[in-house]
């Protein structure tokens, strides 16, 4: 947040389907997003995140986003988001600042990151 610099970015790809085609696609496709960074993320004291999705011919009701962060399968933070009713063919953004907790003794050392406060 302190610099502006852009961690990463991820886009869906246009849709290039046709009329007919929707049956053979995977209904989870872009419900999952995996990234990984390197253990000098972990130094960071405050991330932004810009979330866009866009509805489609229905309304969406009780839309619900999770979002969880792991260091080697241990899970650091867990957020749950519930942004209620969408409106049909609406594009939504929602800004997040993240706060990250300090790790514990031994996470920061097998991330390279110095201990800071207790």
């Amino acid at each position: 947040m302190e610099t502006g610099t852009v961690l990463f970015e991820i886009t869906k790809p246009p849709s290039s389907e046709k009329v007919g085609e929707k049956k053979d696609l995977d209904p989870n496709a872009g419900r999952f997003v995996r990234y990984q960074f390197t253990p000098a993320f972990l130094r960071l004291r405050q991330v932004g995140a810009t979330v866009e999705f866009t509805v489609g011919d229905r309304p969406i009701n009780n839309f619900r986003m999770i979002e969880r962060h792991y260091f080697r399968e241990q899970l650091l933070k867990s957020f749950d988001f519930e942004f209620g009713f969408c409106i049909p063919n609406s594009k939504n953004t929602c800004e997040h600042i993240y706060e990250f907790p300090p790790l514990s003794e031994e996470l920061s050392m097998q991330a390279g990151r110095p201990r800071t406060g207790d």
